[in-house]
């Protein structure tokens, strides 16, 4: 297929070319205390990209450390680019740091390149970049494959009009991400005034519910099935019998991070044996505030589930688990502001996906030479 014709003006040129230096980094050893102990360096694992800039490290190595071990000291300015585990997690760093092995440092020429348009292109190009890597042992890439990828180049004041529109469509998706954690916050602070030490009864997990579970193998869906399946997955798969017809709530009861889940369902459906169907004892109760009130558990869920590969709950652990019930018409309320705040956030992620589809699309006119030329 023949390539789209880059505007007058650009140029593809290899990320060699355009950058001081492409190296990765190393880790000291763990058996030298002296490499460790009350250091001062910052160093970078994967687990520190969580955000664009990086500003801070969960760990320090010692100048001992960093003389002794493969690692580089990256200046401030420099893109870090994961190249093993969560191929292609990119950041900036905001500190002089240096990196574990599974990390890149890509220093921009910066009379050449704006580290801000790097830092996007590379986003724009991951799935190509990542056609590139290996599959010898484990998926990664090499250095190689980085120094070699060819990017699309504009001069720098293009760089910089391009860079300006995708901040702007970035604080927008930012702010969405926001808006969505206040929806969340405002429930429990609402659940809190509501409940929280006003003198409600606490029952028993199984005081409240009628408990049963599903009788299938977690490999019972099938194609084109007509119910629901509900496994310990987030996904809901399907099936062509079922075994429940009610109003109940779905407890996954098992999966290998011990990470539950409660869901609501009213209709026909079939279960995974490990899932649990609860249903009510008193049936003036609402599902939608005791869904609400299950989910403020699941922490203490998991902190109770049993198991070493896999964790799994037991009728024994839901039994110590107490929930507030306080009269029916006051779950009425808080049901009526759940069901108010589900609109809400219906609509925030319909705006949420057609602000991604946006930036895509921008991403993909930028370095297309389609949206500044």
């Amino acid at each position: 297929m023949k390539t789209k014709q880059l505007p007058k003006g650009w140029r593809e040129v290899e990320l060699r070319e355009i950058t001081e230096s492409i190296s990765a980094g190393g880790t000291p050893r763990r058996d030298k205390k002296e490499y460790w102990e009350n250091g001062t360096i910052p160093w970078v694992k994967i687990s520190d990209m969580k955000k664009k800039y990086i500003s801070r490290t969960e760990e320090k190595i010692t100048d001992k450390g960093l003389k002794n071990s493969s690692t580089n000291l990256f200046p401030s300015g420099t893109l870090i680019y994961s190249i093993f585990a969560s191929l292609g997690t990119i950041g900036i760093l905001e500190i002089d740091a240096t990196t574990n092995q599974a990390i890149a440092g890509i220093t921009p020429k910066k009379d050449i390149i704006s580290t801000k348009y790097l830092y996007y292109c590379l986003q724009a190009e991951k799935d190509k970049i990542l056609s590139k890597k290996s599959h010898a042992t484990q998926d990664n890439l090499n250095l190689t494959i980085l120094r070699n990828h060819k990017i699309p180049l504009p001069p720098l004041q293009t760089q910089k009009v391009i860079v300006s529109i995708l901040e702007k469509a970035e604080t927008l998706k930012q702010k969405r991400g926001e808006s969505d954690k206040l929806t969340k916050d405002y429930l429990q602070s609402v659940f809190y005034e509501m409940f929280f030490n006003k003198g409600y009864e606490i029952k028993g997990l199984l005081d409240v519910f009628d408990i049963t579970t599903g009788k299938l193998d977690s490999n019972a869906m099938e194609d084109n099935g007509k119910y629901p399946f509900f496994t310990c997955s987030q996904e809901t798969y399907k099936i062509n019998n079922y075994a429940f017809d009610c109003e109940a709530l779905l407890l996954a009861g098992n999966n290998a991070a011990g990470v539950y889940s409660v869901k609501y369902y009213n209709g026909k459906f079939n279960a995974y044996q490990r899932t649990y169907v609860l249903t009510l004892k008193n049936k003036n109760d609402s599902f939608r505030y005791l869904q609400f009130l299950l989910g403020r558990k699941l922490e203490e869920l998991k902190n109770k589930s049993l198991g070493t590969n896999t964790k799994y709950l037991t009728l024994g652990i839901l039994r110590d688990i107490g929930l507030i019930i306080p009269p029916s018409e006051e779950q009425q309320k808080f049901t009526f502001i759940v069901e108010e705040v589900e609109k809400l956030k219906e609509k925030q992620k319909q705006s949420k996906e057609e602000l991604k589809v946006m930036f895509d699309s921008l991403m993909k006119q930028a370095f297309n030479g389609e949206l500044v030329k």
